[in-house]
């Protein structure tokens, strides 16, 4: 299996399993015990917090997609709770608690944790400043036990996969509401993400977001150059089967 053919053959179950923790209503339950009432809030401080103490300018621009009117109000208010490294800390361990949870039954956490995370450390993060912070955190779990460990692994690797289709749309000259409208779910994420109506004709994009997604893959496939083809065959059929 080729680097590329991995990168292609896992983005499907990075971008579900490795989101999937932050849905999860333990975790919004820990949010709303310290005190974020505003599950949004919990979300951007917890996820952005890796940036340190920036401005809502700098999160909106690392993040993307979400109109930024809200997402600079749900970072204010999430900064009025606690410190953005804290929170992030705390959302961290909320998502390696959840892993504990989800993975239980996975014989071979540990194994795909470590595949992960070598090809996670290989990868340039050169314009990915949401996956250089969580690469990090991910480092300061390598004591932690397996199931922790994958968990967090599959958030960076979404942070790896998130940030380089964001830099491929960007090239492509898609602006953010756009790129949302064009993408696999449409209207349903630009209602999610709370972008304001009217919202653009979806045909609009396809075809720069086709090639975006194909940009997207020719940037996260090195990381996976440093594992063998059985081991890249490995990583994808584990994955996939979670």
């Amino acid at each position: 299996m080729t680097p590329e053919e991995c990168a292609r053959g896992i983005a499907g179950a990075v971008g579900r399993i490795g989101g999937e923790w932050m849905f999860d209503p333990v975790v919004h339950a820990r949010g709303t015990e310290l005190g974020f009432e505003n599950t949004w809030s919990w979300y951007h401080c917890g996820r952005g917090g890796v940036l340190g103490n920036a401005p809502a300018s700098v999160v909106v621009a690392a993040f993307g997609f979400f109109p930024p009117e809200l997402q600079a109000k749900a970072w204010e208010k999430g900064c009025a709770v606690m410190d953005p490294p804290d929170t992030s800390r705390e959302y961290a361990a909320a998502c390696a608690a959840w892993g504990t949870r989800r993975f239980a039954s996975v014989e071979a956490a540990g194994r795909l944790a470590d595949l992960l995370t070598a090809a996670l450390d290989s990868a340039p993060s050169i314009g990915l400043p949401l996956f250089a912070g969580w690469r990090d955190v991910l480092h300061r779990y390598d004591a932690a036990g397996p199931h922790e460990r994958l968990a967090l692994a599959l958030q960076t690797a979404r942070e790896h996969r998130g940030g380089s289709h964001l830099v491929a749309v960007a090239g492509y000259g898609v602006d953010p509401l756009q790129a949302v409208m064009s993408g696999r779910y449409g209207a349903t994420n630009a209602e999610f993400f709370g972008w304001p109506k009217p919202w653009p004709d979806p045909e609009i994009g396809k075809e720069q977001m086709a090639a975006a997604e194909r940009v997207t893959n020719h940037m996260v496939s090195p990381a996976f150059s440093v594992l063998t083809d059985d081991e890249r065959a490995e990583l994808t059929a584990g994955l996939r089967a979670l």
